[in-house]
């Protein structure tokens, strides 16, 4: 799923409007940003401009997308925005608004510029979190949506177990052979690499 880092006090309100259809961990100040973004990776961060130092830092091992808020616009804070990250926008927040921006990096990350990746024939549907196969519609379990999500994210690249793991947030290795298989039979084609410890979907 989709993880988004908010550190914004005014962006908490919307956390079961706007990020309810995401994963989204809030952090508090400097330390937890910092805390969270070594535990879990995420793909989108939502910061308030104070921080932009500190996301400077981070952004240069691994860049994230990073949109930074702020209360009050200068031409100064927006050149740093754009320098350190990708979007700025000042509030009052309008969710519509921030809606379209957090969807649009979401397809970003997809590499696709529709809500549905299509593989074969199969039509995965990333808001809805369903599958089709044709047009008859394929049930899975919510860690095998998962799962394959993540497969898509990384078409025909390896992905490790560990982030793996770190998406299903639960698991173990034997549930992970059964969600594997699952995928296969129902025809995936996941393929292991024992040398890198990795899963590949082709």
């Amino acid at each position: 799923m989709f993880s988004i880092l908010v550190c914004d006090e005014a962006l908490n309100t919307y956390r079961d409007t706007l990020f309810a259809n995401y994963n989204v961990d809030f952090a508090r100040n400097s330390d937890d940003i910092l805390n969270l973004s070594y535990e879990k990776k995420y793909d989108l961060f939502i910061v308030n401009i104070h921080y932009h130092s500190l996301l400077s830092e981070l952004n240069t091992n691994i860049k994230v997308p990073t949109i930074f808020t702020d209360e009050f616009y200068t031409i100064e804070k927006m050149k740093i925005a754009f320098k350190v990250g990708d979007d700025y926008i000042i509030k009052p927040i309008y969710v519509d608004d921030f809606e379209i921006r957090i969807d649009y990096y979401y397809r970003k990350l997809f590499n696709h510029s529709k809500n549905i990746i299509s593989l074969n024939d199969f039509y995965y549907h990333i808001h809805s979190k369903q599958l089709f196969y044709k047009n008859k519609k394929i049930k899975l379990s919510p860690n095998e949506l998962k799962l394959l999500e993540v497969l898509l994210k990384h078409l025909a690249k390896p992905v490790s177990k560990t982030i793996i793991y770190d998406e299903l947030q639960s698991s173990s290795e034997g549930s992970l052979r059964v969600y594997i298989s699952k995928l296969n039979k129902i025809g995936f084609d996941i393929s292991y690499d024992r040398s890198t410890l990795s899963y590949t979907l082709s």
